[in-house]
């Protein structure tokens, strides 16, 4: 069976450490997939292998939409239609929120000013406190509110595939509740998400499939909700 993002034997190794150890998992169109664990388990790795973005030794192959897309550069796995929303947000600090919004279109020839516009209507409407704030300098947001404008600023090349590390990362309780809100939203929408989570509960909440890793191993998968129910996952993960 052939599937739209399809993750065979993944491996990577940063000099003497192997963060991977031949992973393999998939993600279907129109799926919340989420990949918990613990700090040092693999998960940010993943995603850094999809974009092309590891800086060590990485085997095994990445398919999207049936091409093998495993030694594209990481701008034109952008460009095929997964955008990436790295953890710690690296927003634009001295750039508007508007700015930093249309520095997601950076490399898309195919927008032109109208359809930039267009864009950002879209994403103004998805997060209407952006819409308030898009005179405001980056730095000067909320955590909440620079992680509202760091998937925003993802979602402006109109990706296929979001893949999200860490979004619950420094945020209030509230402030959580509403980001994953939003990727509930950004799902119904028609964007797919990868999401990588250390908050296992919410995650699997809200995800229709989830992998466990552990030490670079992948040790578990099911539906989210099975995930949730599971003894090992909940002595592990969930603190209960």
């Amino acid at each position: 069976m052939s599937h739209f993002l399809d993750v065979q034997e993944l491996a990577v190794r940063y000099g003497s450490v192997n963060a991977l150890r031949g992973v393999s998992f998939h993600v279907d169109q129109g799926e919340i997939v989420t990949l918990i664990g613990s700090n040092g388990a693999g998960k940010t790795s993943s995603l850094m292998a999809i974009s092309n973005l590891i800086q060590g030794t990485r085997t095994g192959t990445v398919t999207f939409e049936g091409e093998d897309i495993t030694h594209l550069s990481p701008s034109k796995i952008v460009k095929r239609g997964i955008s990436h929303v790295p953890e710690g947000r690296h927003i634009f600090p001295k750039l508007t929120v508007e700015e930093n919004l249309i520095m997601g279109t950076f490399g898309a020839k195919k927008y032109d000013k109208s359809g930039t516009a267009k864009l950002l209507e879209e994403i103004y409407d998805m997060f209407p406190r952006l819409r308030e704030r898009r005179s405001q300098l980056g730095g000067t947001l909320s955590g909440g509110e620079q992680q509202m404008l760091a998937i925003g600023r993802g979602l402006m090349f109109s990706p296929k595939v979001l893949m999200l590390d860490e979004p619950s990362l420094g945020l209030a309780p509230l402030v959580v509740k509403e980001i994953f809100e939003l990727i509930l939203d950004i799902r119904d929408r028609g964007t797919t998400v990868l999401l990588i989570e250390q908050n296992a509960g919410l995650a699997l909440q809200i995800a229709d499939r989830g992998y466990v890793l552990e030490n670079g191993n992948i040790t578990l998968t099911d539906t989210g909700e099975n995930l949730l129910h599971n003894d090992q996952v909940i002595k592990a993960y969930l603190g209960i």
